[in-house]
């Protein structure tokens, strides 16, 4: 009489791809369970932090925004200084 059971090479390949997913879906778990750990605590320090104050965070926009447009406007200035030459009247004729 043959025995007509599953070989041990057939079974252990399945087992332990099964054993392999069980593992991977455990680890993404934790991973997601600290992620929301991690967001619940930056929340925390969030709250217990000093909101800065809107009108100085107003004024240091603005002075960033001057400064920009004070360096843009140099930069014209020297490109056009050098186009025009050393001279920087033209050429007289």
């Amino acid at each position: 009489m043959h025995n007509t059971g599953k070989r041990y090479s057939e079974t252990a390949k399945k087992v332990a791809a099964g054993r392999a997913r069980k593992r991977r879906q455990a680890y993404e778990k934790d991973q997601l369970e600290k992620q929301q750990l991690e967001a619940q605590e930056a929340q925390r320090w969030e709250e217990g932090a000093r909101t800065p104050n809107q009108k100085k965070l107003i004024m240091e926009q603005k002075k960033t925004e001057k400064l920009r447009a004070k360096k843009e406007r140099d930069q014209l200035l020297a490109a056009e200084e050098e186009a025009l030459g050393k001279g920087g009247r033209g050429k007289r004729y």
